[in-house]
């Protein structure tokens, strides 16, 4: 064999060589990881998500799941056992998001921080069969973010207690892009308020009665008569005298002659009246006998 035909063969054992390292490497490395955090702002106490799909060298039993941050990145020291929404197995890794297959959080045992809060550890009570394309996931709350945008390195780990589970992943804190404008609206209400007077006005109606007082007098007036009567006899030599009637009756007979006076009285006048007719009558009787 040529020294030419030599060299040839060398490189080509080499590079075959090479290939079957870099395919080793390659087959090692086959589980993937991600990480993502909602919020994702820096400083915000966040929930996490964390997925691996398992590689061929990470196949078998399952009973454990770990998750470091960078050093001086996110903090998950009061991350405690109620904090774990979710644990669990996405079969064959045929689910969108979080969705699982396989619950196990009745089987999660314990929940730990270490690394100053740089490394969550949760161990399960059992186990579980892994095969290469399922994915693990796992979401825990109560994360306090990097306290600064930007990508931090993270590293998923599906058996902690043994080598050869890890995956690397990117977690992304980002500055939030959106600015949340909040409007206040003061509505003001004008209370208008009605007072309403209601004034009554009171009449008090005065009545006066003006009786008029009619006075009647009544004025009687007597006429007074005066019946005067003269007979004179001459014969006998008797005088008769003059009668007057003025409210009194008084009768003078003087001989032969008699005068009777009679008051103002109009009851005297005509009894007057009528005594001179007798007082003649009597005369003359007188005379006759």
């Amino acid at each position: 064999m040529s020294d030419t035909n030599s060299r040839v063969l060398a490189v080509l054992a080499g590079a075959a060589v090479l290939m079957l390292a870099v395919s080793g490497v390659a087959a090692a490395a086959s589980a993937t990881g991600s990480i993502s955090a909602d919020p994702a702002t820096p400083g915000a106490t966040s929930t996490h998500t964390a997925t691996e799909v398992i590689g061929n060298q990470t196949t078998g039993s399952w009973n454990g799941f770990a998750v470091s941050y960078a050093d001086g990145s996110a903090n998950v020291s009061d991350v405690a056992q109620e904090d774990i929404q979710k644990i669990g197995i996405d079969r064959g890794n045929d689910a969108s998001g979080s969705t699982i297959d396989v619950n196990v959080s009745d089987d999660l045992d314990q929940v730990s921080a270490s690394n100053n809060g740089n490394t969550l550890t949760l161990t399960l009570g059992g186990s579980y069969s892994l095969n290469e394309s399922d994915q693990l996931v796992v979401v825990y709350d109560n994360v306090q973010n990097p306290s600064e945008a930007g990508s931090y390195n993270v590293t998923v780990d599906a058996n902690p207690q043994s080598s050869g589970g890890e995956a690397m992943a990117t977690l992304e804190i980002t500055e939030s892009s959106s600015t949340t404008t909040t409007t206040s609206t003061t509505t003001t209400t004008d209370s208008t308020t009605t007072s309403t007077t209601t004034t009554t006005d009171s009449t008090t109606t005065s009545t006066t009665t003006t009786t008029d007082s009619t006075t009647t007098s009544t004025t009687t007036t007597t006429d007074s008569t005066t019946a005067s009567t003269t007979e004179s006899t001459t014969a006998d030599s008797t005088t008769s005298s003059t009668t007057t009637a003025s409210g009194s009756d008084t009768t003078t007979q003087s001989g032969g002659s008699e005068t009777t006076t009679q008051g103002s009285s109009p009851g005297f006048g005509l009894a007057a009246g009528v005594v001179a007719a007798l007082g003649a009558a009597l005369v003359v009787l007188r005379r006759k006998d």
